[in-house]
């Protein structure tokens, strides 16, 4: 059940930013054209709460944020709710980064699982 379309298509009901998917859906693109179907499938298996590698750099992951702040500040403000834990709180394992990266990878490999359990479940 892993494939792009279905990523993108949860991404979709999640209300993802439209210019966020694209360009995360470029970056799966990308990695599957390079590693192939079943690697990317088993890669995004195994994220499991890790923002894609493509997205771990400090400047990068400031940068997208900066580009989709809105978005990912109602994001982290949903996930504190879910979590009952501060944003900060629930980024400890990264608190060297800047605030902005931080919030971006804290959304990312949160939601990213969250899709991949959705997909699990799918399968199931």
């Amino acid at each position: 059940m892993i494939t792009l379309d279905n990523i993108e298509r949860i991404m979709v009901q999640y209300g993802f930013d439209e210019g966020l998917i694209k360009e995360i859906i470029e970056v799966f693109q990308k990695r599957m054209k390079e590693d192939g179907e079943k690697a990317f499938q088993v890669w995004f298996n195994n994220l499991n709460y890790s923002p894609p590698e493509e997205f771990q750099n400090e400047s990068v992951a400031s940068a997208i944020y900066e580009r989709y702040s809105q978005w990912f500040d109602q994001e982290v403000s949903r996930l504190e709710k879910e979590t009952g834990l501060s944003w900060q709180e629930q980024s400890e394992d990264i608190a060297s980064l800047s605030e902005k990266a931080r919030k971006s990878q804290l959304v990312l490999r949160h939601r990213l699982t969250d899709i991949n359990w959705d997909l699990m479940d799918l399968k199931n």
